[in-house]
């Protein structure tokens, strides 16, 4: 899994890369604290290259929803294959996020 993060002109892209399961949520958790920390407010989170996504990378990706509107922040996927799409509609997780 690798996990790149850009924080460029007021908008932070994350993009997810391989499979996201229980051995690599820890190594994902770390890369993504800037996202966290920073004071940017508008966040893009390219899956168009994540393959899979576990239930441990979906509790990644719902620490990110939390966290960031705790903080009045905006989060938007793009790029999501059908797979993982049906992983987030099937758990709720699509009425979690905005999607493009």
């Amino acid at each position: 899994m690798n996990t790149t993060i850009e924080d460029k002109d007021g908008l932070i892209t994350v993009v997810f890369e391989g499979v996201m399961d229980t051995l690599s949520v820890p190594e994902v958790e770390t890369a993504i604290q800037p996202i966290f920390t920073s004071e940017t407010k508008e966040i893009l989170i390219d899956c168009s290259r994540l393959e899979y996504v576990s239930s441990s990378g979906l509790r990644v990706f719902l620490c990110i929803a939390l966290d960031t509107q705790s903080a009045g922040k905006h989060v938007c996927i793009t790029g999501m294959s059908d797979f993982v799409w049906n992983v987030f509609a099937t758990t709720g997780l699509a009425n979690v996020f905005e999607f493009k």
